[in-house]
């Protein structure tokens, strides 16, 4: 069957699930035709970690209340070592600038101080509570992260069909790096690009390596000082999956012709579904799984 048909067929599938909206399915439908004639040789995958690998809510284990999941910047003030001191100054963080992120009102270069400002902040503490590599470890086992479902099947059906899979996070590497190792889903074609951990001869953490990746400068990073980068030099086709408009920005520091983007709405989806859909090829709405990414990996073959 021609490409055209085949990718044609797929859009039709993926809008039979009630999760997905496709605005332009004309254009959304020849990305998809040009991905599966190119073939498996010609693409990759880069993809946000934070509610995007993860989910956005979970459900506390005593009540059955939905809760936010914890992202990786979070996942230390939880941690039972850190003194306590730490936790109220990242919630306070979290309290101050988290809404100056999403204010609706502010535009990007408004912004941009800010998020520079929270992440400063937020690695000088984490910094000044000497944590070493034994503690990384040990807040990946105490702190279980949800990953979204199908996440497993879509970074092993990477791994199978030799797909180059990027990790590119505003987060913290280090801990991205053991989550996933957590759950056995470290493979060899994955790389992470993150804020990573500085340490010392003793193995302690005492700075955070340059240069500062936030949520609004991911178009900064160019992957060609990567070693990463000689696995996809020749692949002209991107898939990018992310949850927020900043995440568009990751593919613009790699060489490319094609980039589908795929885009989980995780909350507020009345209000954004507007915005997400112009935005993005394919949008997931609702915190749901990775059900329509495993769908285009199969079709891909």
């Amino acid at each position: 069957m021609a490409s055209d048909d085949r990718a044609s067929q797929l859009v039709q599938q993926l809008l039979t699930n009630p999760t997905v909206r496709i605005k332009d399915t004309k254009a959304t439908t020849e990305k998809l035709s040009t991905i599966l004639q190119d073939g498996r040789p010609n693409l990759h995958f880069i993809c946000d970690f934070d509610m995007t690998m993860s989910r956005y809510y979970t459900r506390n284990k005593d009540t059955g209340a939905l809760q936010r999941n914890p992202s990786c910047h979070g996942v230390p003030s939880l941690y039972s070592k850190m003194d306590p001191k730490f936790k109220i100054t990242t919630d306070n963080l979290l309290n101050t600038y988290y809404p100056i992120e999403i204010h609706k009102e502010m535009t990007r270069e408004q912004k941009l101080p800010y998020m520079i400002e929270w992440w400063q902040k937020a690695h000088a503490a984490m910094s000044a509570q000497k944590i070493t590599r034994d503690d990384i470890r040990g807040m990946a086992e105490e702190t279980p992260v949800e990953l979204r479902p199908g996440i497993d099947t879509v970074l092993e059906l990477c791994y199978t069909r030799a797909l180059p899979f990027l990790v590119f996070s505003a987060g913290i590497g280090n801990i991205i790096d053991e989550i996933l190792k957590e759950h056995k889903l470290m493979f060899p074609n994955m790389h992470i690009v993150s804020n990573m951990m500085k340490f010392d001869e003793q193995g302690v953490c005492v700075d955070f390596e340059e240069p500062l990746i936030h949520v609004f400068n991911k178009s900064e990073f160019q992957l060609e000082n990567t070693p990463y980068y000689k696995t996809i030099k020749d692949r002209a086709n991107v898939i990018l999956i992310g949850d927020s408009e900043g995440d568009l920005q990751m593919s613009q520091g790699v060489k490319h012709n094609l980039c589908l983007n795929i885009g989980f709405c995780n909350h507020d989806c009345e209000a954004l579904e507007p915005k997400y859909t112009e935005k993005f090829d394919i949008v997931i709405m609702g915190d749901a799984d990775f059900n329509p990414v495993i769908d285009i990996l199969e079709c891909l073959g």
